[in-house]
């Protein structure tokens, strides 16, 4: 088959790009070709069809009035996007389209491009945006379903995107002008959720099930060598942002006797944890900064465990994927697809959201049982050996692809 695969980033910024590109090369191994479409950028793998990529476009950076109003309009109906795929799809004659990450700067108006071209489509679904204006289903620092029933106006009125009124309003209006043209109903054939919980949770907002499959993501054991034995210290890697819920990670090291722990990553709440550290457990929390993908994973295997406190409801988070396939168990909190992973007392330890004595606990009884850790650890890789292989997310996601193209060719 011939694939085009689309996302906003075609380099690696984060999980869904690893997905992405993790199985491209599966395609590809396996004799197919892709075709990718996105933004250009300067940050780019290179590309044979880069030519057909639109301009990027940066929400992060400060704009005026007018650029502000164009991107707002961009983010409801893209008319470069939908042009230049629809030059793309005449010029590689794609079979199917495999769909990412798209809205916002490429906007659902690839879907109703490959649509009118005949291109069958489907997406695999990273976040919430299906149902929710701001990805997360989380606002004003909870999980939120305020939006459920097409109610997006409600994401205006609690500025849920970045806190702005004005990005919340384009965010609302590109949801509702697409659920009323059905666009994603008419143009993508089945959408491909990462978790059990994100495929119920769009049944409860009225996504009919028959178009959803739950494929897990995948990670590969031969770039995940075992840790030696049970390590030091713990671990988060991750965003420092309020609904990965580091305050209360924070809390519960302050609340754990001898316990230490290192934090990868950085975000809009960095200062403000770091003063946090200094108050509640000076001189036992390291912030280490942006780490590349081996430099994490190098201080995955030397943890005790990972920890994912999140307040939000995480989809398939990769991070834990990697720890159980290092042999490293994790402790995260009871929300989302962190259960599906994390098995109580199998491979890691489950404790309740912005509950600082709960994980506390789980810390210290880590911390005080190296043998316990060791034999976790060991459960969580022949785990994801058998459930969460890379080669089994490839085969089935081919598998979706072809009866997918297969339907529409008849």
């Amino acid at each position: 088959m011939r694939i085009l695969v689309a996302n906003k980033f075609y380099w690696p910024k984060g999980g869904a790009e690893r997905v992405m590109f993790d199985l491209n090369r599966g395609y590809e191994a396996r004799g197919h070709e892709v075709v990718p479409f996105s933004m250009r950028s300067a940050r780019n793998v290179p590309s044979p069809w880069a030519k057909y990529f639109v301009s990027e476009i940066d929400f992060t950076k400060p704009a005026g009035p007018i650029a502000k109003l164009g991107a707002a309009v961009r983010t409801i109906y893209s008319r470069e996007a939908a042009h230049s795929i629809g030059a793309l799809v005449r010029a590689a004659r794609p079979q199917v389209a495999h769909l990412h990450n798209i809205h916002h700067q490429l906007s659902p108006s690839i879907v109703e491009a490959l649509r009118q071209e005949g291109v069958p489509c489907v997406q695999t679904l990273h976040d919430y945006k299906w149902i929710c204006p701001s990805y997360l289903l989380f606002t004003e620092g909870q999980v939120c379903e305020r939006c459920k029933g097409g109610r997006f106006h409600e994401a205006v009125i609690h500025r849920c995107i970045h806190g702005s009124w004005a990005a919340s309003a384009a965010a609302a209006v590109e949801m509702t002008v697409h659920r009323v043209a059905r666009t994603l109903e008419r143009g993508i054939a089945l959408a491909v959720s990462p978790s059990r919980f994100l495929a119920a949770k769009l049944a409860e907002f009225g996504v009919d099930g028959e178009r959803v499959r739950v494929v897990p993501n995948g990670v590969d054991l031969r770039e995940l060598p075992a840790a030696s034995g049970a390590g030091n210290g713990f671990l988060f890697a991750g965003r420092l942002s309020l609904e990965k819920g580091v305050e209360h990670l924070l809390e519960a090291v302050g609340l754990a006797h001898g316990v230490r722990l290192s934090i990868a990553g950085e975000g809009p709440r960095e200062e403000a944890l770091r003063r946090r550290a200094q108050e509640t457990a000076p001189g036992r929390v390291e912030f280490l900064g942006a780490l590349s993908r081996e430099q994490v994973l190098q201080r995955m295997r030397a943890a005790r465990a990972l920890v994912l406190p999140s307040v939000c409801y995480e989809n398939a988070p990769l991070a834990a994927l990697e720890a159980l396939g290092s042999g490293v168990p994790v402790i995260g909190t009871r929300l989302g697809g962190i259960p599906e992973i994390v098995r109580e007392r199998v491979n890691g330890l489950v404790v309740e959201p912005a509950d600082p004595k709960s994980l506390a606990a789980a810390l210290e009884e880590l911390e005080q049982d190296a043998a316990q850790a060791r034999r976790w650890g060991e459960n969580g890789r022949a785990m994801v050996a058998q459930e969460y292989a890379l080669d089994r997310q490839i085969e089935s996601m081919l598998a979706i692809l072809q009866e997918v193209s297969s339907s529409a060719s008849r």
